[in-house]
């Protein structure tokens, strides 16, 4: 019986082969428009391109290399920090929460100017393959549609990026868009602006800890909590002094944002596409011509009957 099955499968084999050449121009036709639609698509796309900074947290101690002033205030339910950076949240967790701040990210475009800028002002920024931009501006003929806010706002916090080195532990925050100088203004700005926010918010609570732990100095009769709390109140003065000694929030520049080469650029994979689009569109079409002759098999089936 297993010699009759080999050669059943070899038929079969043989039959599939046949399907396909009897509908290859079909085949052919099918992927070679799939695929010059690809080529038009990734033509018509402008390139994009990455602006970058790289940083290195600045080191802190941990709460219990202050010693007793670190278990003070550990018991009174306060995480002080320590070193200069001021305690509070590390730096990427602060960035990358403040991405998702509505309220932070609408006043910081807004106050930018972003949402005004003029799009043909951005698009006179682009750069496209063989330098052509006709196929771009034919798909983007009408200037005149009125942009809603919060679409535009999904579309420039998607252009960001934070990530952590987990070896070096150095921290990357970048912006991608097709316009070079618009991607160099965005993350310059924001490192501002969000280090302004954050070291302001870091000042207001450790003011907030000051005042509370000097109405306690007043009341109490304790000499040694009195010391201890003295002391605790300086670590805090200390760290008002340091919080504006770096020019981004508890980092340093490793790597200063700059404006990227125009061959630089990191998207889009244009051959990729091509080649996806032509794997797809060929596997595709010989799903189509099997279910073609499937139906036209069952036709003439029904006919016979």
């Amino acid at each position: 019986m297993q010699p009759n099955y080999i050669e059943e499968d070899e038929i079969d084999l043989r039959e599939l082969a046949q399907t396909i050449w009897k509908y290859k121009g079909f085949v052919v036709v099918f992927t070679l428009l799939i695929t010059l639609g690809s080529v038009f698509y990734a033509i018509s796309k402008p390139n994009e391109y990455k602006v970058y900074t790289l940083l290195s947290p600045e080191g802190s101690s941990k709460s219990s290399s202050l010693g007793s002033i670190g278990a003070l205030a550990s018991l009174a339910g306060i995480n002080i920090g320590g070193g200069n950076t001021g305690g509070g949240v590390p730096a990427d967790v602060a960035f990358g929460t403040l991405l998702q701040d509505y309220n932070f990210m609408k006043s910081f475009i807004s106050n930018r100017g972003f949402y005004n800028i003029p799009t043909r002002q951005l698009v006179a920024d682009y750069h496209f393959a063989f330098d052509y931009d006709g196929l771009y501006k034919l798909m983007h003929s009408s200037t005149h549609t009125k942009r809603d806010f919060y679409s535009f706002y999904k579309n420039f916090v998607s252009g960001f990026d934070i990530s952590t080195d987990k070896k070096s532990g150095l921290l990357s925050i970048s912006y991608t868009h097709p316009s070079r100088q618009f991607a160099y203004d965005v993350l310059n700005a924001f490192l501002e602006d969000a280090t302004k926010y954050l070291i302001n918010k870091n000042l207001q609570d450790i003011n907030s800890q000051i005042a509370k732990y000097q109405k306690e100095l007043a009341t109490t009769n304790n000499i040694k909590l009195k010391a201890e709390l003295a002391k605790l109140i300086g670590s805090l003065i200390k760290q008002k002094v340091f919080i504006n000694t770096s020019k981004y929030y508890k980092v340093k520049i490793i790597i200063a944002p700059y404006i990227p080469d125009v061959h630089d650029k990191v998207k889009p994979k244009r051959s990729l596409i091509v080649i996806v689009a032509f794997i797809s569109a060929l596997i595709v079409s010989i799903f189509l011509v099997f279910f073609i002759e499937f139906l036209r098999s069952g036709n003439n089936g029904n006919t016979r009957d």
